[in-house]
């Protein structure tokens, strides 16, 4: 459920963040877990959680770190934004590229 408070959020930003929460949400269920056990062990109340599943980009990152790792996918975390994948930065950092290297006139700039 998106609130129309976070209108100044894009449209896909909304619905990742949306998407996010259902799939915590099937992981807590997967696992068993009822909202106030998980809210429990995430030290949180349950209606945070509630918010959370519920796709509410007011949540912090800090509780959703905390579900993530009540889960068992904490790891998951260090999937988002990962450099190397970064097609769209790697693409500008290689526009940014000399097209041509020139030796420098002095050897005496390659002293340690």
């Amino acid at each position: 459920m998106i609130q129309e408070k976070d209108s100044s959020l894009p449209l896909q930003a909304r619905q990742a963040i949306s998407e996010l929460g259902a799939r915590i949400r099937i992981a807590r269920k997967r696992r068993s877990l009822t909202m106030a056990d998980m809210a429990s062990r995430m030290f949180v109340s349950r209606k945070t959680l509630s918010r959370l599943e519920n796709g509410d980009p007011g949540v912090s990152l800090a509780v959703f770190a905390s579900a993530l790792w009540v889960l068992g996918l904490e790891k998951d975390l260090l999937e988002v934004a990962v450099p190397e994948r970064d097609t769209v930065g790697i693409f500008r950092e290689r526009q940014r590229l000399p097209k041509r290297v020139r030796a420098s006139a002095s050897r005496e700039d390659l002293d340690f």
